[in-house]
């Protein structure tokens, strides 16, 4: 314990700084020589980022070496900053060492960081040299400064992050890089907790830097290096050859010195020679790549070997055939991702040969492996395969199996054999254009086909087109001739109805008629006979009424047998009233002669008489129904919306032949009303029917419907609004009277005779409502009506 402490001690003062100062440079300076030759021999980019590092390394302890030596002898000042640039060229050979041994391969994100971590240690080389030059002599002790702190802390940080990458990515030889780690951080540390106060530079973390520095020397050593054959008289006859060549001709004492290597000998398998006929003899340019990659693994003693292409865009790699020399099969080939070989991807666009030894870190063989299904692909070699035109692809070795290790003179061999199989690879290129030329010109020739058949199949539609026009055509000729001939009939008929209208005019003069108008005016004798047999039976029914209403009061009701006639009497109408209207639609029908248009007109008015004499009978009918008592009401739930429907459809024909205007004003939700049917329907027939026949021409009729509450009772308002001029006021107490056309004058603002009127209010009363009018003069009149939603006990029982 105190000898080590003797040699803390010692390395913190002179001389035993200046013994430190050159025992570090002299182990960098080995290790850096190590990686120099591994380079030379193989090549690997491993080996030269080991160069990169070391170098770095070295140089920044030989700056403090010179620096120190020249700022001791005085011949430069500022030797207070001596103990900062020895702190910070610690840290940053422990950078980049760890940058070394954690990411031999290239790696972006390690490389920015040990680049950001230098620049901060150069800064705090800056800023801590500025301090001590401006501090006072009382603060030259370097250790006892808070800089010190903060060196031994970055120190540490650095030393963790250092070990916890080796941890994670365990390269080749990761162990010994953390034992440097570990090493470095246990000195750091012991210099924050026990190194004394006195003094400028740090014996501990120096005496733990000499311990871990000569594990540096292993560095090149976790990449193998290439392994000669043994020597065979082949080998010593041709290096003889060779030395008495060199005796002949001068030479330089470098070249002099220089040993003899040996050549590898490769297979001249009799496989090997059938491979390389057959490949010469071979037009598939699937065949020629897969013999290409079987002679090379064959003559390379490869495990596998692949033949890669780039693609047109120059920026695709494609893997166009492969072998495996162990299995003696042909491999598949396939895209080849970029981002999973960046190196390899990136020498194959460059057109440079690459080596790479087999490593647990190395993002190229582990993409290849996860491509070949392998846990380990082993040593890697890549030689381009370029001509004139540019690089065409590579050949690419792997040694999975053996784990044999490619040297230099396995590149140039290998080199020699891409440049030979470039007319091969050419012609094949040239062979795929070929086809590919060849599957176009197929396909160009298969879509000219499809075309000419979509042509002839365009031009079979085209003559299709033609023919029905041409049927087309001949219809239209038809049509022409069928059209002259039907206008040559009715100038013929026009001409005959001419001659009919001359005939009715001989008859109103007195003249003889033909047959036709004699059968005609047959028909319309017996039309008129039955019309004035009926009208008689009217006026008689019409007597026997007047009669009826001009008894006593006690005798004003109709008995039940008076009704009973009064309803024989109107079957006994209806029979006749049938007749008439089937002649009259016979005659209107044509289907026994043509009619000339005063004729239609006469029959016309017979057929709408009839029917007016039919709704009379109606009328009659149901006012002798409630004289009597003998009618009787349902009431039941009823959507007055269909009512109204059926009331509008009913009556539309009227409104039609005066062009008036049916306006209808509902609530969108109107709760069912609790009536009977048809007198509800009976009431707005009746009340449109006299809106219709009490308007004027292109007159207006509003039909608006309201829900009303009187005396806590729910009423249904429902009123019609006609444009009929108004009633004068002495004539509104017989609105809603019988009036008939014998005895009374029709009133100014009410339509036709009032019995519908008079049968409208019948029908609302006996259902327990009211029904009155509202006029103005000079505009019109409203009916309203009342009802209850609900009717009484006593008015459902009658």
């Amino acid at each position: 314990m105190d000898l080590i402490t003797q040699l803390i001690t010692f390395l913190a003062n002179p001389p035993g700084n200046f013994i430190y100062n050159l025992a570090v440079p002299a182990i960098l300076a080995g290790a850096l020589q190590g990686a120099i030759t591994q380079w030379r021999a193989t090549g690997y980019p491993q080996s030269q980022r080991m160069v990169v590092g070391l170098g770095l390394a070295l140089s920044g302890q030989v700056v403090l070496l010179v620096l120190g030596i020249l700022m001791y002898q005085k011949i430069i000042p500022g030797l207070s900053i001596l103990p900062v640039l020895d702190r910070a060229v610690i840290l940053l050979n422990m950078v980049w060492l760890l940058w070394v041994w954690a990411f031999p391969e290239p790696s972006r994100p390690a490389d920015a960081i040990a680049s950001i971590l230098s620049l901060l240690i150069l800064a705090g080389l800056v800023l801590g040299g500025l301090e001590r030059l401006t501090a006072s002599a009382s603060l030259n002790t370097f250790n006892a400064s808070t800089q010190s702190l903060l060196w031994s802390i970055g120190g540490v940080a650095i030393m963790l992050l250092g070990g916890l990458a080796l941890l994670f990515r365990k390269p080749e030889g990761w162990g010994t890089g953390l034992a440097v780690s570990i090493l470095g951080l246990f000195g750091f540390v012991l210099d924050l907790l026990l190194t004394p106060a006195q003094g400028d530079f740090s014996g501990i973390v120096r005496f733990l830097m000499l311990a871990s520095y000569p594990l540096l020397l292993t560095l090149p050593m976790r990449f193998p290096m290439p392994v000669n054959f043994p020597r065979t008289r082949t080998v010593a006859t041709y290096q003889e050859k060779v030395a008495e060549s060199r005796k002949q001709q001068p030479a330089s004492s470098e070249q002099a010195s220089q040993p003899i290597r040996e050549r590898r000998r490769y297979s001249t398998d009799p496989k090997t020679l059938q491979s390389l006929l057959t490949l010469a003899a071979e037009t598939d340019p699937n065949r020629i790549n897969e013999y290409i990659a079987r002679s090379v693994a064959q003559s390379m003693l490869s495990d596998l070997c692949f033949l890669l292409y780039v693609g047109e865009d120059k920026n695709s790699i494609y893997v166009a055939a492969g072998y495996d020399l162990i299995r003696e099969e042909n491999l598949e080939g396939g895209l080849l991702k970029k981002d999973e070989v960046p190196m390899l991807a990136n020498a194959i666009l460059r057109g440079r040969a690459l080596r790479l030894p087999a490593s647990t870190t190395s993002s190229d063989l582990k993409g290849l492996g996860d491509m070949l299904g392998l846990s380990n692909a082993g040593n890697l070699l890549n030689v381009p395969i370029s001509s004139e035109k540019g690089t065409l692809g590579s050949i690419l070795l792997l040694s999975p199996y053996s784990n044999r290790v490619w040297s230099a003179d396995d590149q140039t061999f290998l080199a020699n054999i891409a440049s030979a199989f470039v007319p091969i690879v050419e012609r094949g290129k040239r062979i795929d254009e070929i086809k590919l030329e060849r599957e176009r010109a197929r396909h160009a020739a298969e879509e000219a086909q499809a075309q000419l058949a979509r042509l002839q199949a365009a031009n079979a539609d085209l003559n299709n087109q033609i023919e029905t026009m041409k049927s087309q055509v001949e219809q239209a000729v038809r049509v022409t001739m069928e059209r002259n001939e039907l206008s040559t009939k009715l100038a013929a008929l026009e001409a005959k109805n001419q001659e009919l209208e001359k005939q009715i005019a001989a008859l109103a003069s007195g003249a003889t008629p033909t047959t036709t108008n004699e059968h005609l005016e047959n028909e319309l004798r017996m039309t008129l006979r039955e019309m004035a047999r009926l009208q008689n039976a009217l006026a008689e029914s019409n007597m026997k009424i007047l009669e009826l209403e001009n008894r006593p009061a006690t005798s004003a009701s109709l008995s039940s047998d008076q009704a009973e006639v009064i309803a024989s009497i109107s079957q006994e109408l209806r029979q006749p009233m049938s007749s008439i209207i089937g002649y009259a639609d016979l005659l209107l029908g044509e289907s026994v002669g043509i009619l000339g248009a005063l004729q239609r007109k006469f029959i016309e008015r017979i057929r709408a008489s009839t029917e007016r004499i039919g709704s009379l009978i109606d009328d009659l009918i149901q006012i002798t129904t409630l004289e009597t008592g003998l009618m009787s009401l349902k009431p039941e739930p009823v959507d007055l919306n269909l009512i109204i429907d059926n009331a509008m459809a009913y009556t539309s024909s009227q409104l039609r032949e005066k062009n008036i205007t049916l306006r209808i004003d509902i609530p969108e939700n109107m709760q069912p009303i609790h009536t009977d049917r048809e007198a509800l329907q009976q009431i707005l027939i009746h009340l449109l029917q006299n809106a219709g026949a009490a308007s004027s021409i292109e007159g207006t009729v509003t039909l608006r419907v309201r829900t009303q509450k009187e005396n806590g009772t729910d009423y249904a308002l429902i009123q019609v609004t006609d444009t009929g001029g108004g009633i004068p006021s002495e004539d509104l107490p017989r609105v809603f009277s019988r009036l008939y056309r014998a005895d009374n004058v029709l009133i100014q603002g009410v339509g036709d005779t009032g019995v519908g009127l008079s049968i409208a209010k019948a029908l609302t009363e006996a259902q327990g409502g009211r029904i009155w009018v509202d006029t103005e003069m000079g505009t019109g009149s409203t009916f309203s009506v009342l009802l209850p939603f609900k009717q009484s006990a006593n008015h459902k029982a009658g």
